[in-house]
C-alpha cells in the first residue's frame, strides 16, 4: 500500500503541473472538505461530536480521442467520538468488496484514523456507436431522486449526502447506441465474495415523451427483470422503476422480492421545487425492523428501506444565487415512522461552499427519538 501512496503523489505533482497547460492532456480536479458531526439521542447532555477531515483527487489522462483513463481517491482522516466509542468503525470506513482490496487504513488508532480509498480505476473507449468502459465505475441505472430498484449494482445509501460521488463496481460496461435516444447496454460485476457478481442487460429507447428501459439480470442467487421510465404528467416530472427478484436456487429463507418506487417532482416560477416518492418493498419485516437498520444494514436493490411502504417529500428553493435551502422528510406508516432532513447551502466566495445538515429519527407510535445530528461542513473545490 505503501507504494500506492507513493504512485498517488507522484501523480499529483505530475497533474498540478499539467493542470496549467489547457492543452494538456493529463487533468486534476477535486475538493477538501471539513465536515463536523455533533450527534445525541434525546438530551444535550449525550453530545458526540466527530471530525472528518475528506480530501478527493480526480485525475483524467486522454492519450487519444477515443480512450480516457481515469484515476480517483478518497482521502479521509477522523477523529472524536465516533472513532473512541463505534465497535468495529475502522473496519466499516476500510471496507471494500471489489475484486481487489483498494482501501486501507494508513493510521488507526484510538483517536484517529486515515483511510485512502481508490472508487474509480478505468479505462473508457468510445468511438463510433460503441462505448466501452472496464475497471472500477458506477454504472448507474437509477432514474428516481431516493430509491433506485433499478440501480443493482451500487445501490447508495440516501443518508450518506456528503459522499455525492457514490459507491462503484469492479466491472465491464459496454453501451451500443442504436439511435439519438435508444442503446443497448450490457455490464458485468465480479466481487470478492462468493455470491458477489452480478451480469445484466438493459434496453434503453424513448416512446412519446417518455424514456423506458427494460432490463434483465442474474443477481448474486436472483434472476431480476425490471423497467424503468422517466417522462412528463403535464409540467410535472414522472418517474419510475420496478425491480423484481426471483431465487434461481432455493435457500435459508428465500423468497420472490418486489422492489418498486414512483417519484412527482414539479418546479414552481418563484424557484420552489417539490418531489415526492413512494417506495414499496415486499420482503420488509414491518414487525422486526426498524429506521436504526439504516445505519448498519447493507442497503440493496432489493432492500431500500426496511419498511413496507414508505413515502418521501422533498420541497426545496434558491433563495439567492448563492444561498439555497431544501426540507426532505420521510415517512413509513409501521411504527410512525419519520426521518427529517433539513439543509442549507451557502456559496462564499468562488469554489468555496458552507453546508448545514441534520438528520434526525422518529418513532411517533412508541414516542421514541433514535437519534439526532448536526452536519456542518466547509469545502473547497480545485
Amino acid at each position: 500500500m505503501k507504494r500506492l501512496f507513493l504512485i498517488y503523489l507522484t501523480l499529483f505533482a505530475l497533474s498540478t503541473i499539467n493542470a496549467q497547460e489547457k492543452e494538456g492532456k493529463l487533468f486534476l480536479s477535486g475538493y477538501i472538505k471539513n465536515l463536523h458531526e455533533f450527534s445525541f439521542v434525546d438530551r444535550l447532555e449525550q453530545l458526540q461530536w466527530t471530525t472528518f477531515l475528506h480530501n478527493r483527487l480526480n485525475f483524467k489522462y486522454i492519450p487519444s480521442e477515443e480512450i480516457t483513463v481515469r484515476l480517483e481517491l478518497r482521502n479521509r482522516m477522523f477523529y472524536g467520538d465516533n472513532v473512541k466509542n463505534i465497535l468495529g468503525f475502522s473496519e466499516m470506513i476500510s471496507n471494500d468488496n471489489g475484486i481487489t482490496d483498494l482501501s486501507s487504513n494508513i493510521i488507526d488508532n484510538k483517536d484517529i484514523l486515515f483511510n485512502t480509498t481508490v472508487d474509480r480505476v478505468l479505462v473508457n473507449y468510445i468511438k463510433g456507436n460503441w462505448d466501452i468502459t472496464l475497471g472500477r465505475q458506477r454504472v448507474n441505472w437509477g432514474m428516481n431522486l431516493v430509491w433506485n430498484p433499478n440501480d443493482i449494482f451500487n445501490t447508495y445509501n440516501f443518508l450518506d449526502f456528503d459522499y455525492e460521488e457514490r459507491p462503484g463496481s469492479d466491472a465491464i460496461r459496454i453501451q451500443y447506441y442504436l439511435g439519438d435516444f435508444s442503446k443497448i447496454e450490457v455490464a458485468a460485476k465480479k466481487g470478492r465474495g462468493e455470491n458477489n457478481h452480478i451480469v445484466a442487460a438493459m434496453y434503453k429507447f424513448n416512446s412519446g415523451s417518455y424514456d423506458i428501459q427494460l432490463l434483465t439480470a442474474i443477481y448474486q442467487k436472483d434472476w431480476v427483470i425490471g423497467t424503468g421510465w422517466a417522462g412528463n404528467l403535464k409540467n410535472a416530472g414522472f418517474k419510475g422503476e420496478i425491480s423484481y427478484f426471483v431465487p434461481y436456487e432455493r435457500y435459508f429463507n428465500s423468497e420472490n422480492v418486489m422492489s418498486a418506487s414512483v417519484s412527482v417532482d414539479y418546479g414552481f416560477k418563484k424557484g420552489l421545487y417539490v418531489n415526492g416518492s413512494i417506495l414499496y418493498n415486499s420482503s420488509a419485516n414491518d414487525a422486526s425492523d426498524s429506521l436504526g437498520a439504516l445505519f448498519y444494514s447493507y442497503l440493496s436493490a432489493k432492500n431500500l428501506m426496511p419498511y413496507t411502504f414508505s413515502g418521501f417529500l422533498q420541497l426545496a428553493k434558491e433563495f439567492t444565487p448563492i444561498f439555497k435551502g431544501s426540507l426532505s422528510t420521510i415517512y413509513s406508516p409501521t411504527n410512525q415512522s419519520v426521518i427529517v432532513m433539513p439543509s442549507l447551502d451557502y456559496s462564499i466566495a468562488t469554489n468555496w461552499e458552507l453546508n448545514f445538515t441534520g438528520q434526525s429519527f422518529f418513532e411517533f407510535q412508541d414516542y421514541k427519538t433514535l437519534g439526532n445530528s448536526l452536519f456542518v461542513r466547509l469545502r473547497w473545490s480545485f
